[in-house]
């Protein structure tokens, strides 16, 4: 799939759905790609699967809730009570592999915004799967937290320029983003998991949510 085709979709959601109703700074929007990737840390913490979704037996106990892993074929299937077996559709997916992918997709919403246009002729890869080929998956960190360190660093010298200055008027550095973009991904490839399909079903769901997700911004 055309990063340039996916970044316009995700961007269309985010207007949508008031992301742009008024203008954002650069400074903000960098801040919340960075609150995404810290939130994969805080899932790893509290020790919750790659992907998941959580899901009611109000028919059993009006409390009791599953946290339903994604399995391999993506789909979630329940195992507890009258939905043991039962393929699970819809909630919101959540998860150490999906909130890496949450950063990708506010990264997308600002190539979208600005309009990117990524292009073979600058030797920039032009879908999202030659993103993470086997070559960027064998050099990104194993481990999360070196992972996550990696996403920082390479988020924040998209509005800082190598010598530290801070550049918030100036465009963004999107190889910088671009690198984040693809070593999100590529750990999550590493994991066994399909990084497109967890962002095209997580893309789906926002469509879905109210106005700004319910957030202030």
């Amino acid at each position: 799939m055309l990063i340039n085709e996916l970044a316009k979709e995700v961007h269309q959601n985010a207007v949508d759905h008031g992301w742009w109703d008024e203008e954002r700074e650069a400074p903000e929007i960098n801040a919340l790609i960075h609150s995404e990737w810290s939130e994969a840390l805080e899932e790893a913490r509290a020790d919750m699967p790659l992907a998941y979704i959580i899901i009611k037996h109000n028919e059993i106990h009006p409390v009791m809730e599953e946290i339903v892993p994604r399995g391999d074929n993506g789909a979630y299937t329940s195992e507890i009570g009258l939905s043991e077996g039962k393929r699970i559709t819809g909630g919101k997916p959540e998860g150490v592999a999906v909130e890496l992918i949450d950063g990708c997709i506010r990264i997308l919403d600002y190539m979208g915004k600005l309009n990117t246009c990524i292009s073979e002729a600058d030797d920039t890869p032009s879908t999202i799967e030659s993103l993470y080929t086997d070559y960027n998956i064998s050099r990104v960190p194993d481990e999360l937290p070196e992972l996550i360190a990696y996403l920082h660093l390479y988020t924040s010298l998209s509005i800082f320029d190598v010598d530290g200055k801070y550049r918030p008027m100036i465009s963004p550095n999107m190889f910088a983003l671009l690198t984040a973009l693809a070593a999100a991904l590529s750990w999550v490839k590493k994991q066994g998991l399909d990084p497109l399909a967890i962002l095209l079903e997580k893309h789906e769901f926002n469509k879905s949510r109210p106005y700004k997700h319910g957030k202030k911004f």
